[in-house]
């Protein structure tokens, strides 16, 4: 299983994800990394902003760090699951299909908890409904409520431009979860490469709960649906609210290997900003957020 679990993005994917990023927000490529300009020191070569892990696995990331010496870089690559790692720490959150036989009816049962399922029969109940939709009044909408989270926990909001290409020249997809007045409550991205389904982005509105269960559901019963062997939740801090939402869907913690130079704390770095951050009006996070974004290599 652990194998499955630590699977890598593809080469193929990482190539045109590169070249997304790099398209929108004016990034000079060198190599296999993406020189990152940035405010306050030299520019960083990211392998690669955006992702959560990349092809590489963690003898090849360290490899590849040593030959980067003398730059500033970071790169990072799946570790094999540890159990329960300890607070704090970045991990991805993962659902091995195969172990429930790639069957939606057996992970409804033995992956999602019971508080879960109910939680999702509850919102089933008040009509809510989910569909796929990728129009531009769509990706607005993901916008907003996605801008809307991300300010919430103090970090910025990637131009509009970043989605609608990922949308275009990837195999992505917004899913969006209305009430019976056809009000937004939710969304969310998912990204398909080979046997991965990842979620790299999803928002709500404040206060809302119920909506995201149902999202999050039915987005694993599309995957599984269309063949997906996993689903990757994205990368988030051990025991932090998208953690343990995450892990109620019965889903596995994967370390993430993250390889800087020079180095810092993870999630310290940016304590102060987010504060801050969090302090501004909506409308200013949404103007600035795209600008910032094309600073932050290890965002």
């Amino acid at each position: 299983m652990n194998g499955r679990l630590t699977a890598g993005h593809s080469p193929d994917f990482v190539v045109a994800w590169r070249e997304v990023f790099c398209d929108v927000y004016r990034w000079r490529q060198e190599g296999r990394f993406a020189v990152v300009p940035s405010l306050l020191r030299s520019p960083v070569y990211a392998y690669l902003p955006g992702l959560n892990y990349s092809d590489l696995n963690a003898a090849d990331a360290h490899k590849l760090a040593r030959e980067m010496e003398g730059h500033a870089f970071n790169i990072r690559a799946l570790m094999a699951p540890q159990g329960e790692l300890p607070p704090g720490k970045p991990a991805v959150l993962r659902i091995d299909f195969q172990a429930f036989g790639h069957n939606p009816e057996t992970v409804w049962k033995r992956a999602l908890s019971r508080v879960k399922r109910k939680a999702v029969r509850r919102a089933e109940k008040a009509g809510l409904t989910v569909s796929e939709e990728t129009g531009k009044s769509e990706i607005e909408a993901f916008c907003a409520l996605t801008s809307t989270t991300l300010a919430r926990h103090g970090a910025p909001m990637m131009p509009a431009a970043l989605f609608k290409d990922l949308i275009k020249e990837l195999d992505a997809r917004i899913l969006v979860v209305r009430n019976r007045d056809g009000e937004a409550l939710a969304s969310l991205l998912w990204v398909r490469d080979g046997p991965i389904a990842w979620v790299p982005w999803s928002g709500s509105l404040p206060r809302v709960d119920v909506p995201g269960d149902l999202l999050f559901w039915r987005m694993i019963e599309q995957a599984l649906n269309e063949g997906a062997g996993l689903v990757d939740f994205g990368r988030s801090p051990t025991g932090s609210g998208a953690y343990r939402f995450n892990r109620s869907f019965g889903a596995t913690p994967v370390p993430v290997l993250w390889l800087f130079d020079p180095p810092v704390g993870l999630y310290r770095r940016y304590a102060t900003a987010q504060k801050l951050w969090r302090l501004l009006p909506n409308l200013e996070t949404y103007r600035l957020g795209p600008r910032l974004c094309r600073y932050l290599a290890d965002y």
